[in-house]
C-alpha cells in the first residue's frame, strides 16, 4: 500500500511534498463537494504561504496571510467589482506563470493549468474552476 502511494504521488508530481500533504490534508482534484470562491482563495493563499512563502516578500505574506485568515476578502472588497473570479483572481496573481499565461493562447493557459502543483490546483477543481478554464482564460482577452 505504500509503494502504491509513492507511485501515485509521483504521477502526479507531488514527490516532494508528499510528507507534508499527509501532515495537511487539501482538497483533493476529485472532491465531491463544491467549495466557494473565497474558499478556494483561502485555501491557495495558505498553501502558498506554506509551501512557497520563502519566495514572497513581507507585503505579499502580509497580503496572503490576510486572505488566507478570511480578513481581506471582504475588508478589501475583493469580491466587488472583481467579477465571477475575483478573489481567485487576486491570489492567482501570486501564483508563478499566471499573468504571462493567461496573456497566451488559451492552450498555453491550459498547459499552464495543468502544470500547477496540486496545492494551488486541488481547491481550483474543488472548486469547479476546471471547467471554466476558457472563462477564466476569456476575461483577460
Amino acid at each position: 500500500m505504500g509503494a502504491a502511494a509513492v507511485m501515485a504521488a509521483l504521477a502526479f508530481g507531488v514527490a516532494g511534498t508528499t510528507a507534508h500533504a499527509a501532515a495537511q490534508p487539501v482538497r483533493a482534484e476529485a472532491a465531491s463537494a463544491t467549495i466557494s470562491e473565497n474558499e478556494a482563495a483561502r485555501q491557495i493563499a495558505a498553501n502558498l504561504l506554506k509551501y512557497e512563502g520563502n519566495r514572497f516578500n513581507a507585503q505579499d505574506r502580509a497580503e496572503l496571510q490576510a486572505i488566507a485568515d478570511g480578513t481581506a476578502v471582504e475588508a478589501q472588497g475583493i469580491r466587488a467589482g472583481g467579477g465571477k473570479f475575483g478573489a481567485l483572481i487576486k491570489v492567482l496573481k501570486k501564483v508563478p506563470g499566471f499573468a504571462k499565461a493567461v496573456m497566451k493562447k488559451y492552450d498555453d493557459f491550459k498547459k499552464w493549468y495543468g502544470g500547477l502543483p496540486w496545492y494551488v490546483r486541488g481547491p481550483l477543481a474543488a472548486m469547479g474552476v476546471g471547467s471554466d478554464l476558457y472563462g477564466i482564460w476569456q476575461m483577460f482577452h
